[in-house]
């Protein structure tokens, strides 16, 4: 961002002096331009969205400072959709591409809720005056955001655009918004503020969406002998009643059975005449 101030800054104090005779140099317009196309490389293929987001945002005015952040913030998640449709195609990395695809989708659906809230009337220049050092400070940071490569330049690149989100919605949560514009600024600043940790962690080399996606830990071994031993008692118990049901009939049946022979037993004074005349009665 810098070469390209830099490119325009030498560019029109050029024109200016030659347009006043200042300087009798031709003027290099070959070379002004040759400088702003290399600080455009510079940025990657996410340049020529941030200048289109910058130039949206500046645009954007509502009627006053609540709807004028509702209007900005509509153009600059649009930025964030289009930088990360751009990546797409051009990451290799699971991690990136699910990163990049989040975004999309959550950055869409909040386009669709924040363009509900607009408001209609006559636009108020002066409530855009409060989000302007914001807007520069953000566009110039991802300008000068870049990494080793494509992949490192969208993260950095989303996180300096975050910061900006936050801090914009820093500045209508000061103005006492209408609840509606609050409770969505406050959402705003504490998801951005939760996805510029997670890009400063993919940035690192960690893998914050595979901590995010990790499976619930099976029970532990304690756990597990635990269940086992609560089990134990109720097996065991079972088959105790039953052996002692069967074993019960067996036992009564045999003792009344030998003891049925030994009563009948005839006196040893009855004559054997006596026992088989039927006279049992006599002996």
């Amino acid at each position: 961002m810098r070469k390209v101030i830099n490119c325009i800054s030498a560019f029109a104090l050029i024109s200016t002096l030659a347009a006043c005779g200042g300087s009798n140099e031709p003027v290099n317009d070959v070379a002004a331009e040759s400088g702003m196309n290399t600080a455009m490389a510079d940025a990657g293929p996410f340049a020529d969205t941030e200048m289109q987001m910058s130039e949206a945002m500046r645009k954007a005015v509502g009627v006053n400072l609540s709807d004028t952040w509702v209007r900005k913030m509509i153009e600059h998640h649009r930025g964030a959709v289009e930088m990360s449709n751009a990546v797409l195609p051009l990451t290799q990395d699971p991690n990136v591409r699910q990163m990049a695809q989040m975004t999309v989708d959550k950055q869409t659906k909040e386009i669709a809720e924040l363009e509900k809230m607009v408001t209609s009337g006559n636009p108020d220049p002066a409530s855009a005056q409060l989000y302007q050092s914001g807007e520069m400070q953000m566009h110039q940071a991802m300008m000068a955001a870049k990494g080793a490569t494509v992949d490192e330049t969208w993260m950095r690149k989303m996180i300096e655009h975050h910061r900006g989100a936050v801090a914009m919605s820093d500045v209508v949560l000061a103005q006492n918004p209408p609840s509606a514009v609050r409770a969505m600024a406050q959402k705003t600043k504490s998801d951005q503020t939760k996805e510029i940790a997670h890009l400063e962690a993919m940035v690192s080399g960690e893998n914050p969406m595979a901590a995010k996606a990790a499976p619930v830990p099976a029970p532990s071994t304690a756990d597990t002998a635990s269940a086992k031993t609560d089990a134990t008692p109720k097996a065991a118990a079972t088959p105790t009643p039953k052996e002692t049901t069967k074993a019960a009939p067996k036992v009564a049946p045999k003792a009344a059975t030998t003891a049925q022979p030994k009563q009948p037993a005839a006196s040893p004074t009855c004559l054997p005449e006596h026992r088989y005349g039927g006279r049992w009665p006599i002996c």
